[in-house]
């Protein structure tokens, strides 16, 4: 089998595996879930109301969702007033859909960005399958909230800006994608200038994977930034056009009908406001308790059945182990004038994610607003990279198909497989006998 054949199978697999994950049963609850009551209000109002409305966060993600909703038939008509609320006859599959299809798409655009960083393909293909076997981020990427979206632009800019270094000195579609996915990812969240920044830190110091001249870096960086600002710019004048009633966000600010002040007034208020939150939850967490998922978000209780964002124990509490014993190595070595083992396979490019971890999860420690587990999302996938790759780099993954792999990828892979189906009672909100009810009493202990 040749080895493009390999990988468009292995691409196959992750769609069809992260589909049938995503969309079985995703109209289940049909009842409010979490951030769904606060979320779900923006969706009624940017398909259907044309209320103007308020968020910390810009409108890009919210306005997809909203177009999945309005094609699905939702009319707008539904208040989401509170978690467990009863949907009644509403197309919940049609508001969930976007957020399933964005998560959908993760393992496939982490598997392209684990290629590009010269991973072997059973090491991009495990690299996938971890993350499509992750209960924590499949759990959020099933409801009406847009983490999903974020995650899936930001590796998606990223690989397709690693895509565009095989012809650094022209300027082609794979660059041009990589700003218009930068430029989503940072109107879906402010986060997703992770993006940006770190395209931006490779193009500076190269990582191993800009090697052009001054100029083309120079060109690169203007391409990434105007195609950025087009699709940043754009979603910004979408969110003025079908939100021309009052409405709510009349409180924070009035639109005055010129873009440049309309758009540094809403960006002065979301500072604001972002400064302001003080509120407290009993479900938020501080960032240096995320890889080992200490506080994992309670996010519906039905009848006989929960649901929690809970991840695969697998994918959080192995990466995060081998992250960090690395990391160790790597810091004892320089101080003992050491040097690491020389590699096996010296193609994976380890310090792009390792950059791209330090430059999503740092900004976030001094934060003192409230936040919660899925804030880790980005760093996560990071880490999992700069582990797999690590792991690569040392020779752990053998060259040929799945089949050549050693007896200790098999068992990582079957690991992940019994960490999913263990937590997937409240990954689904079903009831398994009592096993979700001790499972659910087993994590609130973790806190």
């Amino acid at each position: 089998m040749s080895v493009t054949r390999e990988i468009r199978g292995h691409a196959a697999i992750l769609l069809l595996v992260g589909g049938l994950l995503h969309f079985a049963g995703l109209s289940y609850p049909r009842e409010v879930v979490f951030d769904e009551a606060t979320f779900g209000n923006y969706v009624a109002a940017y398909c259907c109301t044309g209320q103007h409305t308020f968020d910390v966060h810009p409108p890009h993600g919210k306005l997809l969702i909203a177009l999945g909703a309005k094609l699905g038939g939702f009319d707008g008509s539904f208040t989401f007033d509170h978690i467990g609320q009863s949907y009644g006859d509403q197309p919940v599959f049609a508001l969930r859909f976007m957020p399933a299809l964005a998560g959908t798409l993760i393992p496939f655009v982490f598997f392209l960005f684990l290629r590009e960083l010269r991973a072997s393909p059973p090491i991009a293909f495990l690299g996938g399958l971890l993350v499509a076997l992750d209960n924590a981020l499949l759990t959020d990427t099933r409801i009406i909230v847009f983490d999903g979206i974020l995650v899936a632009a930001t590796f998606g800019a990223l690989a397709c800006f690693l895509a565009a270094q095989r012809q650094p000195a022209r300027i082609g579609w794979r660059l041009i994608l990589a700003g218009l996915l930068a430029g989503l990812a940072l109107g879906t969240k402010t986060t997703g200038l992770a993006a940006l920044s770190l395209m931006g830190v490779c193009l500076v110091f190269g990582l191993g994977v800009v090697r052009a001249t001054i100029g083309a870096r120079i060109r690169q960086a203007v391409v990434l930034g105007l195609s950025a600002a087009l699709i940043y710019v754009a979603g910004w004048v979408v969110h003025w056009v079908v939100l021309p009633n009052p409405g709510p966000g009349d409180a924070f600010y009035t639109t005055t009908g010129h873009m440049v002040p309309d758009l540094l007034t809403a960006h002065r208020t979301m500072i604001e406001q972002n400064i302001a939150l003080n509120a407290t939850h009993p479900d938020a967490s501080r960032p240096w308790t995320w890889p080992f998922m200490k506080v994992t978000p309670y996010l519906w209780q039905g009848a006989n059945a929960s649901i929690y964002m809970v991840g695969n124990p697998v994918v959080w509490w192995g990466t995060a182990l081998i992250f960090i014993a690395v990391l160790v190595q790597l810091a004892v070595m320089g101080p003992l004038g050491s040097r690491p083992p020389p590699p096996v396979h010296a193609e994976p490019r380890i310090w792009v994610p390792l950059a791209g971890y330090a430059i999503a999860f740092v900004p976030l420690l001094p934060v003192t607003r409230v936040l919660f587990l899925y804030h880790y999302w980005t760093p996560l996938l990071f880490s999992l990279a700069f582990v797999l790759l690590w792991l690569d780099r040392s020779g752990w993954a053998r060259p040929g198909g799945l089949t050549q792999q050693r007896t200790s990828y098999v068992v990582v892979v079957a690991l992940a497989v019994i960490g999913f189906i263990l937590v997937s009672p409240l990954t689904y909100g079903f009831s398994v006998g009592g096993y979700d009810e001790w499972l659910a009493g087993v994590i609130r202990s973790w806190r």
